[in-house]
């Protein structure tokens, strides 16, 4: 799966628009003061990219050439960021309006947390009708789409709340208890805010929080939920139910001090608050809706509420034999099987630790595919290995280790890139800080030969060299010729290891590309610095056999009855990167899906259309397992009404994102899932938002899905409940078995809610239609 779209913070940008003649009669509707909200950037949750919502304030003045536009941005506590004023000038001719303009800065983050800066230049478009602000705002520099832009015309001008006194300066004396007025005032705004959670969260939040630290005599219990709250992609939203929840506890302890010091009593006060406001804001805005406060309403309303609170992550609940209320026999077998004899984690247990990292061109992911055809053919499905590409040579990887000998000796911290070079045995040299040109590497030449080269930039995953086939880059091929043992280059840890660039036999690799640990690459620079010698040793067995290398998608059906010709499709990717053993990117996601499949096969579901079952290959490399299924089936993929991916971090699915005229189907998975866990819930959320079929395929955190996207197939996306550190074993060293094993109830549901999603759809009486799913399907409708 790949992660890390870019997050986009823009200092402000504004243009007013007006159709030519109506400039000064569209002028007096903007001229005032306005508290507006729109897109800034955008956040990744289970590979589902989001906007991130913030609020500024706007002011607009009428000039004599024009408008003049004021802008700031409200932070957490309420406060104006520094404004800036933006003087309008006409537009070219031909064009709406007057535009202002000024630069902005989007900012990057990387794995290793590290942000880059890029100017762009930002265009907003507002408009006014009465009290009401509407518009867009676009980055003009990039291809983009406009996000929208919603506000109201204040009515007194904006003044921001007064934050309480700066702490007192180390060695003044702390404050005493809280006073009665306070605690008054603190379950006062609870309960005020459970009515209106936006204005007194902006009103009483920056005082709320300092109370809390300052206070002597109440203490805030740590505790997981408060982060948990802290995930809604709107800040504003984030930011209010935070406060509750804070509000919400505190009150408690107020009210009730013997059970100050329980943990589960204050959660469950703190959550109760939450709800409460949760259920004002759908009824202000049903924009507001969240899948995960959608699952604490349904623990509450099952009386589940106070174990949904004890293991959100599932660490400690177990699937224990359950019935489903469902009214359909083969969704009560589903249910009955799933948790009686769950098997997901078998599945895994296989895939990670009997093959490991199942990189594409690799015996892990050939033997791994025809086991998983196997499987399916065991449990009498109809399954074939169909071809999805050739890599120009095979590669296995071996054991690797490496370490500092002397000035003393210490084991190193390493990865290498998967189609990588690995050592001639244990190779033993000195260390020597490489060339920064090709001119230095050209002068220097002499003095690399049987040393390790520690050269610059940091490691990003893939190999030194870069290009879609191994080319070694001019320094590479200098310190080729002089005879260097190998690069070590510094990278973030965990240690990310993808891979380098597949070479041909003729043009194999041969200079080793070690990643070794920042805090042991600096230390070596700075050994070197003072003048130690440093000895270093490598043994990296990396391997390549003669290609091509066949590497084949696992495509199974179970026929439809009535409608065989439509088809629900589940898939995930096989494959996987091998610094780790791809544990939690893809084995997470297809063993679930294999689970599913199981699950369906043993309760021996006659479903009235087809469910089709894809393990893709290659998505690590380009996701050219789904474009070869997409054009080997070109002429089925009209037919496939829903496409349902896994990929992304191991938990529970708690929910899915429909539009309104799937809800009766869903609503059955719903049902049937009521009494599975008693931790675990399923609610389906409603988006009528028509999506943007090639969006996918320029976010960084598509997946396979984003292919049958292209093709106009629905690709509705499962949210997931837990806490599982994703961000930090995704393509890392760490993606092993052991770290998604705490997770073992919630895969195990996971796959029960799969089957069942599969099963209701490819069920379902009513017609599953397209129309509206996109904003422009390019299939037909």
């Amino acid at each position: 799966m790949h992660l890390f779209p870019p997050h986009l913070y823009a200092t402000c940008v504004l243009a007013v628009a007006a159709l030519p003649g109506t400039l000064y009669a569209q002028t007096p509707a903007l001229a005032g003061q306005w508290q507006f909200q729109t897109a800034t950037g955008t956040t990744t949750t289970n590979g589902v990219e989001a906007d991130l919502i913030d609020t500024g304030i706007l002011d607009i003045t009428e000039e004599q050439d024009g408008l003049r536009a004021t802008i700031a941005w409200l932070d957490e506590r309420g406060q104006l960021t520094p404004p800036r004023t933006v003087h309008g000038t006409a537009g070219p001719a031909g064009t709406a309006g007057t535009i202002f303009r000024h630069s902005g800065k989007r900012v990057s983050t990387g794995r290793n947390g590290k942000e880059v800066s890029t100017d762009v230049t930002i265009r907003w478009t507002l408009h006014a009708k009465g009290d009401v602000l509407s518009g867009e705002r676009l980055v003009e520099t990039d291809e983009n789409e406009p996000k929208p832009v919603s506000g109201r015309r204040l009515q007194q001008r904006y003044v921001p709340p007064v934050l309480p006194p700066a702490a007192a300066p180390s060695g003044a004396a702390a404050r005493g208890p809280s006073t009665p007025a306070e605690r008054a005032r603190v379950v006062q705004m609870a309960t005020e805010a459970q009515r209106n959670p936006l204005a007194v969260q902006q009103r009483d939040g920056a005082w709320l929080t300092e109370w809390i630290e300052a206070i002597p005599d109440f203490t805030l219990p740590a505790s997981a939920l408060e982060s948990w709250l802290s995930i809604a992609s709107q800040a504003t939203i984030r930011e209010a139910m935070v406060f509750q929840y804070l509000a919400s506890v505190m009150t408690f302890q107020i009210e009730h001090p013997e059970q100050a010091g329980q943990q589960s009593a204050s959660d469950l006060a703190g959550m109760q608050g939450v709800l409460r406001a949760y259920e004002t804001l759908l009824r202000q805005d049903k924009l507001h809706r969240s899948a995960k406060l959608d699952a604490a309403q349904a623990a509450r309303q099952h009386d589940r509420l106070p174990a949904f609170l004890a293991t959100l992550s599932g660490r400690n609940a177990v699937t224990q034999p359950a019935s489903s209320p469902s009214g359909d026999a083969t969704a009560r077998r589903i249910v009955a099987l799933g948790t009686s004899e769950p098997r997901a984690m078998d599945w895994l247990d296989i895939l990670s630790n009997r093959f490991g990292g199942r990189m594409a061109g690799s015996d892990a992911y050939t033997h791994a595919a025809q086991w998983t055809r196997g499987q399916l053919q065991q449990w009498g499905v109809h399954a074939v290995l169909e071809e999805a590409g050739r890599m120009p040579v095979g590669f296995n990887r071996g054991p690797g280790s490496g370490k500092m000998l002397a000035p003393q000796e210490q084991p190193l911290r390493l990865a290498t890139p998967a189609y990588s070079a690995g050592t001639r045995g244990v190779q033993q040299g000195l260390a020597i800080v490489g060339p920064a040109t090709v001119e230095e590497a050209q002068q220097r030449a002499a003095q690399f030969k049987g040393k390790w080269v520690l050269i610059g930039g940091e490691n990003g995953g893939g190999g030194r060299d870069g290009s879609a086939i191994h080319q070694p880059r001019a320094i590479t091929r200098v310190l080729m010729a002089a005879g260097a043992l190998g690069t070590l280059q510094s990278g973030e840890e965990p240690l990310y290891a993808a891979s380098a660039a597949p070479a041909t036999w003729a043009t194999l690799p041969t200079l080793p590309d070690i990643k070794l640990a920042a805090p042991q690459y600096t230390d070596m620079r700075q050994r070197l610095a003072r003048g130690e010698a440093v000895t270093l040793e490598f043994d990296i067995r990396n391997w390549f056999y003669p290609g091509p290398v066949t590497y084949h998608n696992v495509v199974a059906r179970i026929p439809g009855t009535d409608k065989p010709e439509e088809i629900v499709l589940i898939g995930a990717h096989l494959d996987s990167y091998d610094g780790g053993t791809g544990a939690a990117d893809n084995g997470g996601g297809v063993s679930t899906m294999l689970e599913a499949m199981r699950l369906l096969a043993l309760s021996e579901a006659k479903p009235r259309r087809t469910i089709m079952f894809v393990a893709f290959g290659a998505e690590e490399i380009g996701r050219k397992g789904s474009f070869a299924f997409a054009e080997r089936h070109a002429g089925e993929l009209k037919n496939i009404v829903m496409m349902l991916n896994r990929d992304g971090r191991p938990g529970a699915i708690d929910g899915i994102a429909i539009p309104t005229a799937w809800q009766p189907v869903f609503g059955r998975v719903e049902r049937a899932l009521q009494d599975v866990h008693p931790v675990f819930g399923f609610a389906a959320s409603i988006n009528d938002v028509p999506r943007d079929a090639s969006k996918a395929m320029h976010a960084r955190a598509g997946s396979d899905d984003a292919v049958f996207s292209l093709h106009g197939v629905p690709t509705p996306k499962f949210t997931v409940l837990g806490e599982f550190d994703y961000a930090r074993v995704h393509h890392t060293l760490l993606d092993t078995y052991d770290n998604v094993l705490p997770f073992s109830a919630a895969q195990q549901y996971s796959a029960i809610a799969i089957a069942l999603s599969a099963y209701e759809v490819a069920n379902a009486p009513e017609a599953i239609s397209r129309k509206g799913y996109y904003r422009a399907a390019k299939a037909a409708q």
